[in-house]
C-alpha cells in the first residue's frame, strides 16, 4: 500500500510501564511481560527517584527512536505509547523557539512540548498516546492519556506511598508488594455491563487513567494531582446540510491520510459496512498498490462476509478472509492478554491473521458512537420521547408501577415472545428515567434487574442493588439534550472506550498488531459533537450524514446495508462450545466457592439443552466462564504468566 513519508517519525506502538523507586531488575520484569506490545526493541531508565521503561513495535523510521528519550539537558525524560499526527508543525514551532531535536520521532516533540507548555502542552496533542514524563529537577512524574482513551493507562498507588504504573495490570503485578484481590463491586458490574466503565478494573486499588486526564506526582512535595484537560459535549450548531456533506466528506479524507503514513504496510479491517468501506474507499484513493483487508467470520449465515467481499471486489483491495468457528479454541491466552474476564474478545483472531501480513490495521471504530450506528438504541430513544409527548404526567406513574411488577416474571420465567413484548413495556417502565433506559439497552438487557440478579447471586455476599452502576452514568443524562444526543454521548465516553477500544487495544497488541481508528481522529470527533442528531439518526436509519457523505463514493449496496453486530450467534456457540465446559467448570468453580453465584442458578441453566429461550442465561453462564479462566490465571497462580491456549487445562 502507499504511504506518505513523513519528515521524521511517529513514536512505536509500545509498552510503558514505571514506578517511584530505584528497581532496574524490576523494570525489566515489567517490560518483559509487556514484550508483546513491543518485540522490537526495549529501553530502561533509573536514577534514584523512579524507573521507566518501554517495549518497543517498530513502525516509523526503524532506525531511530530508541526510548526513553530526552530533552538537551536531560533534565526531562520520557517513555510513550501512540503517535502525534501533528508532531512535524510542533516540531517546527517549537525550533523557532529554540529547541534542538537528536531525533525524529514524535516521542521527543512531547517531551520539549512539555518544557516549552506544561501541562498545557496536552491541548495541542493530535493522536492517541499514553506517556510518562519525569522532571528530574522539579523530582515530579507526569503521566497523560489521550482525550479518546484509545491507549491504556493503568496504575496504582501501595500503602508505603509508592506509584506504580504500566500499560496492561499484568506489568503492575510483576511488583510482589502488589496485593491480587477481586473488587467485589467491579465483578458485580462486570455481571451487568460485560464490561467495567471509567477508572474500574477487576482488582481492587488498581485504575485506569480516565481519557482526557493526567497526573502529575511531586515527590518532593508528596503530593498527586489528577485533572482533565480535555472533554466533549455537544455543541449542536444547525449548519445546512450541504455543508455538513462537504466538511465531514473533507475531514473523513484527511483523517484517513494522517492514519496511513507507515514505513511498513497497512491493513484495514473490512466488515463491508459504512465505516470501514469509507476507510477502504479513501485508502484506496492514495494507494498505488491494492489495499490490504481483512475479514472475519464464524460460519455462520449471518456473517459479513458476502458484504466485505464485495466492497473488496469493488475497490480491488487484496482481501483475505479468516473463519473462527471455535471462539473459545484460544481462550485463556486471550484472556491473560485482556487482564480481565470478558466475551467479546474475538478480534485477537483476526489480529493474529492479520500479523502474517501488516504490522499496522485501521479499525472503524468510533463511527457508530459519533453518526448513531445503532439504530435499535435511538429508534427505542424516539419511541421513548414520542410516548412522553403522548402519556399524562400522572398516568405515566402507574403505568410504571405496573409494568416493572410484570418484567422480573418474564425475566426469569419468559419465553422468546414474551422477551420481545418486554422490549416494549421497558420504555413505559422507564419512561421517566433515561439513565435506566440506558442500560437496558447496554447491558444484558433482562439481566438489569434486581430480581433477576436475586436468582443469580448467592445470598449476603453481592448485593443487587443497581444504584452504584446508575452513578457511574448519571452526569451524561443530567443535562438539557434529548435521549439521542445523552446516549451517543455516554456510548461514545464510556461503552466505545471501555470495551469496544479496550478490546481492540489489548486483541490488536497482543499479537504486536498496532490498530488505528480514524473516525476518532480530534477534529472529525469535535465537528461530529456540533451535528444535530436529525443528521445522523434519520427516517429511523442511523448515519444517515456519514452516508450522504459517502453517496457517489460507496456502492449503492453499502450505503443501504442495515447495522449489523460484530458477533457469532450465542445460541450456536453455547451448543457448540460453551455447554460442555460450562458444566465441568462452574458447579465446583470459584465463583460458586467464594459465595459469589448460587449452584442452583448454574445448575437449572444446564439441565436445559441450548434453545434460543434460554439467550439472556447464556451470557451470564459465558461471562462466568470469563470469569472462572481470569480468576484462576490471576489470583490463583503465584506468577502471573501465560497460560496454555487449550481450555481443557484449566478445567
Amino acid at each position: 500500500m502507499a504511504h506518505a513519508k513523513p519528515e521524521g517519525c511517529f513514536a512505536k506502538m509500545c509498552g510503558i510501564a514505571g514506578f517511584t523507586f530505584d528497581d532496574r531488575e524490576l523494570i525489566k520484569k515489567m517490560c518483559d511481560v509487556l514484550y508483546h506490545r513491543g518485540p522490537d526493541d526495549s529501553g530502561y531508565y533509573t536514577d534514584g527517584f523512579v524507573s521507566l521503561g518501554n517495549t518497543r513495535l517498530s513502525i516509523i523510521d526503524l532506525e531511530t527512536g530508541h526510548q526513553p528519550i530526552f530533552n538537551e539537558d536531560r533534565s526531562l525524560v520520557i517513555v510513550h505509547n501512540g503517535e502525534i499526527y501533528n508532531f512535524k508543525e510542533l516540531t517546527a514551532t517549537l525550533e523557532k523557539k529554540g529547541h534542538r531535536f537528536y531525533t525524529k520521532s514524535d516521542s521527543e516533540v512531547i517531551v520539549h512540548s512539555f518544557e516549552e507548555w506544561g501541562e498545557e502542552c496536552l491541548k495541542k496533542f493530535h493522536g492517541m498516546f499514553a506517556f510518562a514524563i519525569w522532571d528530574a529537577t522539579k523530582k515530579v512524574l507526569f503521566l497523560a492519556r489521550d482525550r479518546c482513551g484509545i491507549k491504556p493507562l493503568f496504575y496504582t498507588i501501595l500503602e508505603d506511598g509508592s506509584f506504580i504504573f504500566s500499560s496492561e495490570i499484568k506489568g503492575i503485578l510483576q511488583y510482589e508488594k502488589v496485593r491480587r484481590v477481586l473488587d467485589l463491586d467491579s465483578f458485580h458490574f462486570f455481571i451487568n455491563l460485560r464490561f467495567l466503565p471509567k477508572e474500574r478494573t477487576m482488582f481492587k486499588g488498581i485504575k485506569k487513567l480516565l481519557p482526557g486526564h493526567y497526573i502529575k506526582l511531586d515527590l518532593q512535595e508528596n503530593k498527586i494531582e489528577i485533572q482533565k484537560y480535555w472533554d466533549i459535549y455537544p455543541a449542536i450548531e444547525d449548519y445546512p446540510e450541504s455543508y455538513l456533506v462537504r466538511k465531514l466528506r473533507s475531514l473523513l479524507k484527511a483523517s484517513l491520510e494522517r492514519h496511513i503514513v507507515s514505513d511498513v504496510p497497512i491493513g484495514i479491517l473490512l466488515s463491508g459496512g459504512i465505516d470501514s468501506s469509507t476507510l477502504v474507499a479513501f485508502a484506496s484513493e492514495v494507494s498505488d498498490l491494492p489495499v490490504k483487508t481483512f475479514t472475519m467470520g464464524f460460519g455462520e449465515a449471518s456473517d459479513e462476509l458476502s458484504d466485505a467481499r464485495y466492497v473488496s471486489d469493488f475497490f480491488g483491495t487484496e482481501h483475505h478472509e479468516i473463519i473462527t468457528e471455535k471462539i473459545l479454541r484460544e481462550y485463556p491466552e486471550m484472556i491473560w492478554y485482556a487482564d480481565m474476564p470478558k466475551r467479546n474478545l474475538y478480534p485477537y483472531y483476526v489480529a493474529k491473521e492479520v500479523k502474517r501480513y501488516v504490522k499496522v490495521v485501521l479499525d472503524g471504530l468510533g463511527g457508530d458512537e459519533l453518526f448513531a450506528g445503532y439504530e435499535w438504541k435511538y429508534q427505542f430513544a424516539k419511541d421513548v420521547m414520542a410516548e412522553r409527548e403522548k402519556i399524562p404526567k400522572e398516568l405515566s406513574v402507574k403505568i410504571k408501577e405496573t409494568t416493572r411488577q410484570l418484567m422480573p416474571y418474564i425475566c426469569t420465567h419468559g419465553s422468546i415472545n414474551e422477551i420481545e413484548f418486554l422490549h416494549s413495556l421497558k420504555r413505559l417502565a422507564f419512561l421517566e428515567d433515561n439513565v435506566d433506559l440506558y442500560l437496558t439497552q447496554i447491558s444484558l438487557d433482562e439481566v438489569f434487574y434486581e430480581d433477576f440478579l436475586r436468582n443469580i447471586y448467592s445470598d449476603g455476599l453481592l448485593k443487587t442493588d443497581l444504584t452504584p452502576i446508575r452513578c457511574e452514568f448519571e452526569e451524561f443524562f443530567q443535562n438539557r439534550l434529548d435521549l439521542i444526543d445523552q446516549t451517543l454521548l455516554a456510548d461514545f465516553k464510556v461503552k466505545a472506550v471501555d470495551d469496544f477500544l479496550f478490546v481492540e487495544d489489548a486483541m490488536s497488541m497482543a499479537n504486536s498488531v498496532e490498530s488505528r481508528v480514524p473516525f476518532l481522529d480530534n477534529e472529525l470527533v469535535e465537528f461530529a459533537f456540533t451535528i444535530p442528531n436529525r443528521y445522523k439518526f434519520h427516517d429511523n436509519a442511523g448515519k444517515y450524514i456519514l452516508k450522504k457523505a459517502m453517496t457517489g463514493i460507496l456502492p449503492e449496496r453499502v450505503l443501504k446495508k442495515e447495522k449489523r453486530g460484530f458477533g457469532g450467534n450465542i445460541g450456536l456457540q453455547f451448543s457448540n462450545e460453551l455447554y460442555e465446559f460450562a458444566k465441568q467448570m462452574l458447579p465446583e468453580g470459584y465463583a460458586v466457592k467464594n459465595n459469589l453465584v448460587k449452584k442452583k442458578y448454574i445448575e437449572d441453566v444446564l439441565s436445559f439443552r441450548p434453545s434460543i429461550s434460554l439467550f439472556k442465561h447464556y451470557t451470564v453462564i459465558w461471562d462466568l466462564i470469563a470469569f472462572e479462566i481470569w480468576y484462576r490465571i490471576y489470583m490463583l497462580s503465584d506468577k502471573i504468566s501465560k497460560p496454555s491456549s487449550n481450555l481443557n487445562s484449566l478445567v
